[in-house]
């Protein structure tokens, strides 16, 4: 069992979850609007979400068994303690079961177009896995959107459906915060994903992959996350400035705990030269990633 959690990137499951709940059961819950999901369907949009999240993770592993024996030898499921069918069995699991509950639960609030954005989310995933990932940014910039997308499906399936002439204004005013947090999803999750390609530069080149690191030089790929990274620290100050300038301790945070650390990451891929440097790097960018999911948190608890 330790090995499907592992294949299924748990720890990341577990995050996507933990970021769906604080923005159900804080930010919208105190906001107090008309959702359109109860307790129990949001419950089913969480497991939707993390079905398809899971199903990339296991389609990219089985596309990818050769290189990552070179990469992240330590980290190979699938051919040691899982079969490759048994891996194909649960990909399609999980992805009927994500697909599934995303059209019950359109039809449920009468929007059945929606459903959509599973069926996207899983071609994308497994195009991505398939060929897509070889296109230097594009595979990239694919996975950092799949990442903001689990953010926008919130506002897609909650809020979007109950948007009347009475509440237009509060409705996409909530809105527009879910999709202010999407785009600092992307930006970090983009970031990431150029780092992740200088940490596997070496398999790659060995079965010549063709990635952003190993097309452009370690050097463009370090700027391109720099600058990704300062616009991710100019987008905060964005929302600081059309949200919450009358919260000073919630400033406060967003400047302690998401940009400086930034900060520190800019530095730390300036200098860094080894792959154990940029594993870490990647790491700090995963901190920063849950102190962003927990800042919707501290708007509501200690900016009021």
């Amino acid at each position: 069992m330790k090995y499907y959690l592992k294949l299924v990137r748990i720890e990341n499951l577990l995050m996507i979850a933990l970021m769906l709940l604080v923005i159900k059961y804080t930010f919208l819950n105190q906001a107090d609007i008309l959702q359109a999901l109860s307790d129990w369907k949001y419950f089913l949009l969480i497991i939707a979400t993390l079905s398809i999240a899971a199903g990339g993770y296991i389609i990219n592993d089985i596309y990818d068994v050769d290189v990552d024996t070179i990469n992240k030898p330590n980290k190979v499921y699938i051919g040691t303690h899982i079969s490759e069918k048994n891996a194909y069995n649960l990909y399609f699991a999980l992805n009927v079961i994500g697909v599934g509950l995303g059209f019950y639960l359109s039809r449920t609030v009468n929007k059945p177009a929606i459903a959509a954005v599973f069926v996207i989310c899983s071609a994308l995933l497994y195009v991505y896995s398939n060929g897509l990932k070889q296109i230097p940014l594009v595979g990239n910039l694919v996975i950092a959107a799949l990442a903001a997308s689990s953010i926008l499906v919130v506002g897609l399936f909650t809020i979007f459906p109950f948007i009347f002439d009475f509440n237009r204004n509060e409705m996409f005013s909530i809105l527009s915060v879910i999709i202010d947090y999407a785009v600092l999803a992307f930006l970090l999750h983009f970031a990431r994903e150029i780092i992740k390609t200088i940490e596997d530069i070496e398999g790659d080149k060995a079965f010549e992959i063709t990635t952003v690191a190993s097309y452009f030089g370690i050097l463009v790929s370090k700027i391109i996350t720099i600058f990704t990274l300062l616009g991710f620290i100019g987008y905060a100050c964005y929302f600081i400035y059309n949200n919450i300038m009358h919260m000073p301790y919630v400033i406060g945070y967003f400047v302690i705990l998401m940009m400086l650390p930034t900060l520190f990451v800019i530095f730390k891929t300036i200098t860094a030269k080894e792959k154990a440097d940029f594993s870490f790097i990647s790491k700090l960018i995963k901190i920063i990633m849950l102190t962003t999911i927990f800042s919707l948190t501290a708007i509501v608890l200690i900016g009021n």
